[in-house]
Order: C-alpha cells, then sequence, then structure tokens
C-alpha cells in the first residue's frame, strides 16, 4: 500500500512551523530529556541527584576515609498520553474540491496547538506546585508595579541565598504579569535589556541573569489557602520533562503510516499515524509525556 501520509507531510511541516510562534514559554525552559524512552505508561522512572559535597580538614599523615555518594532518586512517571484525530471521507473531500487541503493544515495545526498547550500547562503548573525554594510577592496584586525592579533584586538574592546555580535561571511569566512588565521602559533598551526586541524566540528580555519568558499556560491557583496567579522562577535543571511517542505493538497496529514531526522550537516530537476505515481515513496526533520538580530547591514562585 502506498504511503498514506505522503500528501499530509506537506501539511505537517506548515502546521509545526506556525507552532513555533505559539505563546509557549516553559518548555523551552526546562530540561527535556529523552531516555525515559524505555519506560512504559506509569512505569516509575528513577532519577539520580547527586547530593551536596562535605568538606574536611586535611591532617598530615592521615590519609582520609572516604565513602561513596548516596543518590538518592526522585520518581517520575509517564502519565500522560494524550491525542488529537480529525476523519474524511472521500464524498467530503470531493465536495470541497481545491479548499480541502487547506482545511487539513488547519486542521493540524489546531491538533498540534491544543497537545502543545497541554503540556506547556502540565509544566507550569508542576513548576509551582514543586517549587520549595520559596516565594515572593502579594497574592491577588500585579508585580513591576515599582521602579527599581525589587521583584527581580529579590529572586536573585533567594536564589543565591538557597545556592542555585549561576546559570540557565528562568522566570516565565503569567500575561498578566508580561504586560506589567512590557510598561518598564528600561526592557525596551537593548543595551539595558539585553536583546534587541522583545519575544524573540520565546524570551522577552534577559535581566538581571533571568531568561525572561511568557507562558499561555499560566491559571490562578490556590497556595496555603490563598487564591493567587503565579509566575514560575527555577533554574533549568529544576524540572525535568520526559516527552515520547507511544509504542506500537510488535509488527504495529492497524494504522497505514506512521510519521514523526518535531517542533523546532519547544523540542517537542508528535506520531502522527493514519486509519483507515469504511469509505473513511482518520488521521491521529499524539505525544506522551511526564513532568516532575527534580530540584525543588531550585524553583520558586513569584505571586500575583
Amino acid at each position: 500500500m502506498a504511503n498514506t501520509l505522503d500528501k499530509l507531510i506537506p501539511f505537517l511541516i506548515a502546521a509545526v512551523q506556525q507552532i513555533g510562534h505559539e505563546l509557549v514559554g516553559i518548555i523551552p525552559a526546562v530540561t527535556m530529556d529523552m531516555t525515559a524512552d524505555s519506560a512504559a505508561k506509569n512505569q516509575l522512572i528513577r532519577v539520580p541527584i547527586t547530593p551536596k559535597a562535605v568538606a574536611e580538614d586535611i591532617v598530615i599523615g592521615t590519609p582520609p576515609v572516604v565513602g561513596g555518594d548516596d543518590f538518592e532518586p526522585i520518581e517520575m512517571r509517564i502519565d500522560n498520553f494524550r491525542r488529537a484525530s480529525f476523519l474524511w471521507n472521500g464524498e467530503e473531500e470531493a465536495a470541497l474540491g481545491s479548499t480541502v487541503n487547506g482545511l487539513k493544515e488547519n486542521q493540524i495545526l489546531q491538533r498540534m496547538r491544543t497537545l502543545v498547550n497541554e503540556i506547556e500547562a502540565s509544566v507550569f503548573a508542576e513548576a509551582i506546585n514543586g517549587a520549595a525554594g520559596g516565594s515572593f510577592g502579594v497574592p491577588g496584586s500585579t508585580p513591576f508595579g515599582n521602579d527599581d525592579m525589587r521583584e527581580f533584586a529579590q529572586l536573585v538574592k533567594m536564589m543565591n541565598d538557597a545556592g542555585s546555580p549561576q546559570t540557565d535561571r528562568q522566570m516565565v511569566l503569567n500575561t498578566t504579569h508580561a504586560a506589567a512588565l512590557r510598561n518598564k521602559p528600561n526592557l525596551f533598551k537593548a543595551n539595558e535589556a539585553g536583546e534587541t526586541g522583545l519575544l524573540r524566540q520565546g524570551v522577552l528580555a534577559t535581566l538581571y541573569g533571568f531568561d525572561v519568558r511568557e507562558s499561555g499556560g499560566a491559571t490562578a491557583m490556590t497556595i496555603d489557602g490563598v487564591d493567587t496567579l503565579p509566575s514560575a522562577v527555577f533554574t533549568r535543571d529544576a524540572i525535568l520533562l520526559a516527552t515520547r511517542a507511544p509504542y506500537l505493538p510488535e509488527g504495529g497496529d492497524e494504522a497505514t503510516d506512521v510519521f514523526p514531526v518535531t517542533d523546532p522550537l519547544s523540542g517537542l516530537t508528535f506520531q502522527v499515524a493514519s486509519y483507515p476505515g469504511y469509505l473513511n481515513r482518520r488521521v491521529e496526533i499524539r505525544v506522551a509525556w511526564g513532568v516532575k520538580t527534580v530540584n525543588p530547591q531550585n524553583s520558586f514562585i513569584l505571586h500575583g
């Protein structure tokens, strides 16, 4: 049988290029780990965490007694298996004529957008729920209302006090906080913000050592009994996102063709499969993922 996805490949590529312009901020900011390929659905994945080192006095003439590190693992699972499908039959395609290709491209785009947005919201929720480094700001208020940029200064202090890495610091703002930050005139000065423009590759600006990003995946939450609209502040090593394609049985399933397509911005790979039916054909776009805060001491909350 001929490759049934050949005619759809140009639409898949066009759709994934548009996905790169969606409001995806937190997925590119976390650690992407593809070593979870060996894990089945809901199977435990143990991620070893290197403990802090301990120094000791040097005693001349007395060799040290050195033991091994105790790598306490963090456990996570690939527990999200999601798909988005659409169906066409020959009568519908014939009735629409040449316009059917544009409609199929839009269908692919909308389904990829839906899956990316679900992953973005999933990672953002984990960043907030898994944060153990502390929080700053007043719930119910909007940050960046002062001229002194105190939010950045305080969060830098909190990270430094916690011993967080000095590199790969991320600040992923919800859209309300990002709008407030855009009102800061210094953000538009390339020599102060470190960028020549906003929304370049998902980064609003580089400020105080943070890659500042914007996410559409943030939602209002209740933390310690208080309602807040949070933003996430963390180092890249704090959060692990593992993604893969759902496994097919040996010999395959009923799909006549399976094709992977990768979003170059987020790094997410989708599996696209074509399933024949009686006088129709179903196209399914799917992905599996799990997310876990593995270094919670390096993850913080900016309230709003």
